[in-house]
C-alpha cells in the first residue's frame, strides 16, 4: 500500500510539472509582442539551469540532502545525457517559437512507440502485448492525422517539423538512456540527479546558444521585459527545477516507455491551458486528432521485465512494479 502511495505522488506530481512547463515556456518565448526585444530560448533555457543549481547547492549548504556517492564513471554518464537534454530542451524551445503547443504534443505522443523498442533492445523488457501494441499505434494515427490537418504542414510541408523532429529523435535517447541511468548509476539523493543533470547541461546550453548568437542582443532585450515576463520565467525556473526532481524520482520507479506515456498524458492540461490562453493553436480537427492520441495512450500497459515470470496483461496494474521498485524500497529502507 505504501508503494501504491508512493508511485501515485511519484506521477502526480510529474504529471502535473510536466504539463505546466510547456505552457511555461511557451509564454515565455512569445510573450512580447515586439520581435526585436523578445528574449530568445537560449537565454531562457540558461537561466532555468542555473535556477536549479543553484537551488540545489543551497539544500546543500542547509543540509537538506547530500550528494554521496558521485564517481567520475558517473560524472561521465551524466555529462553524456546532459547532450541529450540540453539538445531535446534547446530544439523544443525553437519549435515553440514557429509552431503552436499541441504540434510539440503530438510529436511527444507518438514517441512512445520507439521508447518501447528501445526498452526491450537496451533495457531488458518485453516487447508490448497486442493491446498494448494498439495503443502505440492508435497514437501514430492520431500524431499523422494531426500533421495532415496542420496549417502549418499544409504551407511549408515536413521543413515546419525541423526542430520538433530534432526534439523527437533527442527525447526518445533521452528517455531510454536516464532509466538506464537510474538503474545502474543510482545516486544517494533524486536531487543529486537533478543537481548532475543541470550543472553539466548549463555550459553546453550556454555555449550552445552563444554560438548561435542568442545573446547578442540580451542586454537590450533584459531592459523591454515587463514585470509580468520576470514573473513567468521565474515560474518556469521554479517548476523546471521541480520537474527536475520528480521526473528523476518518477524515472526512478516506472519503464522508459511508461514514464515518456506519462509525460503523453499529462499533456491534456497543457492544451486546455493553450486553447484559452494563447492565440496560436492547434484547429478542431487538430484537437481531436490530438485527443485520440491521449485516448489512444490509456490503453497501453507496461510490459515486464524479460527476466521476470511472464503473467497475464491484465493482472499488472499500469505502472508495475518490477526489479526497479524492488531496488527504491532497499534504498529506502
Amino acid at each position: 500500500m505504501a508503494m501504491t502511495a508512493q508511485v501515485t505522488f511519484a506521477i502526480a506530481a510529474y504529471a502535473l510539472c510536466s504539463s505546466s512547463m510547456l505552457f511555461l515556456n511557451k509564454l515565455s518565448v512569445s510573450y512580447m509582442p515586439d520581435e526585436d526585444f523578445r528574449l530568445l530560448p537560449g537565454p531562457i533555457s540558461c537561466m532555468q539551469l542555473l535556477f536549479a543549481v543553484l537551488f540545489c547547492v543551497g539544500l546543500k549548504l542547509a543540509n537538506l540532502t547530500t550528494y554521496d556517492g558521485i564517481s567520475k564513471k558517473i560524472l561521465q554518464m551524466y555529462a553524456l545525457y546532459g547532450v541529450l537534454f540540453v539538445g531535446s530542451v534547446y530544439a523544443s524551445m525553437q519549435a515553440l517559437k514557429v509552431s503552436n503547443v499541441e504540434t510539440q504534443i503530438v510529436f511527444r505522443s507518438a514517441s512512445p512507440l520507439a521508447v518501447s523498442f528501445l526498452d526491450f533492445i537496451f533495457l531488458g523488457r518485453a516487447l508490448p502485448s497486442g493491446k498494448s501494441l494498439l495503443s502505440l499505434v492508435g497514437i501514430l494515427i492520431g500524431a499523422i492525422a494531426y500533421v495532415l490537418t496542420d496549417s502549418e504542414f499544409k504551407m511549408s510541408g515536413f521543413a515546419a517539423y525541423t526542430w520538433i523532429s530534432i526534439y523527437f529523435v533527442l527525447i526518445c535517447a533521452e528517455m531510454t538512456i536516464g532509466k538506464h541511468m537510474m538503474q545502474n548509476y543510482k545516486l544517494s539523493s533524486i536531487w543529486g540527479s537533478v543537481l548532475l543533470t543541470n550543472a553539466t547541461a548549463l555550459p553546453q546550453m550556454f555555449l550552445l546558444s552563444f554560438g548561435r548568437g542568442e545573446f547578442t542582443n540580451l542586454h537590450s532585450s533584459l531592459f523591454h521585459v515587463s514585470r509580468t515576463l520576470w514573473v513567468i520565467i521565474f515560474g518556469s525556473c521554479v517548476v523546471g527545477t521541480l520537474i527536475g526532481w520528480t521526473g528523476w524520482n518518477c524515472r526512478n520507479i516506472v519503464s522508459a516507455t511508461s514514464y515518456t506515456l506519462i509525460g503523453v498524458v499529462n499533456k491534456l492540461l497543457t492544451v486546455i491551458l493553450s486553447v484559452v490562453f494563447l492565440e496560436k493553436h492547434a484547429s478542431v480537427e487538430g484537437l481531436v486528432s490530438l485527443g485520440l492520441c491521449i485516448a489512444a495512450s490509456t490503453l497501453y500497459r507496461q510490459p515486464p521485465m524479460r527476466t521476470t515470470k511472464l503473467i497475464d496483461e491484465n493482472e499488472l496494474s499500469e505502472f508495475e512494479i518490477t526489479e526497479e521498485g524492488k531496488g527504491l524500497r532497499e534504498s529506502s529502507s
